[in-house]
């Protein structure tokens, strides 16, 4: 499911991608940036690897993501 506040950032068709959830107008997954991070590279090289994902897509997702820790563990928000 995706959140409302990522609707226009996220899409969701089981027929692409095998269903997973991938950046907006692209076959990239958003699986695809978690990893690049657990690899321990940088949102540089994720942009360079997957060029069809634009910067203001990756930045949305990730400031969601921080938000969303900081929400669930009881700190303040970002902005």
């Amino acid at each position: 499911m995706i959140p409302d506040a990522l609707k226009d950032i996220l899409s969701h068709d089981p027929h692409i991608m095998s269903g997973a959830i991938c950046f907006a107008g692209t076959r990239v997954p958003v699986q695809a940036l978690l990893d690049t991070f657990d690899d321990g590279d940088s949102l540089e090289t994720f942009l360079t690897g997957f060029p069809d994902v634009t910067r203001q897509q990756a930045h949305a997702f990730l400031h969601w993501e921080q938000n969303e820790a900081r929400r669930v563990l009881g700190v303040q928000a970002a902005e």
